[in-house]
């Protein structure tokens, strides 16, 4: 397994052992501001780290940095497939 892969786990590993007691935390009132920043800036972290794992493999499977490029079978990822799940923009 790469060192980046372990690093995205582990990173997850985390998040979720903690994730039940800062949500108890949060909906018994008791997570105090500074807690909630923390937690914000650990779910950002970990998103990023996704964020970038994916960005190297797209980029290594496509040469597309942004994973939008066309794939070897000739299918591409369109943003607007990915972004709106539908034309009504009411429903966002």
């Amino acid at each position: 397994m790469a060192d980046e892969t372990k690093r995205v786990l582990d990173a997850l590993t985390t998040l979720r052992e903690e994730l039940p007691g800062l949500i108890a935390a949060l909906k018994a009132g008791e997570l105090t501001v500074a807690a909630q920043h923390r937690f914000a800036a650990s779910l950002i972290e970990t998103g990023e780290l996704v964020d970038e794992h994916a960005d190297h493999q797209a980029s290594a499977s496509n040469g597309h940095a942004d994973g939008f490029g066309m794939s070897e079978s000739g299918d591409s990822d369109d943003i607007d497939d990915i972004v709106a799940p539908s034309d009504n923009e009411e429903e966002w």
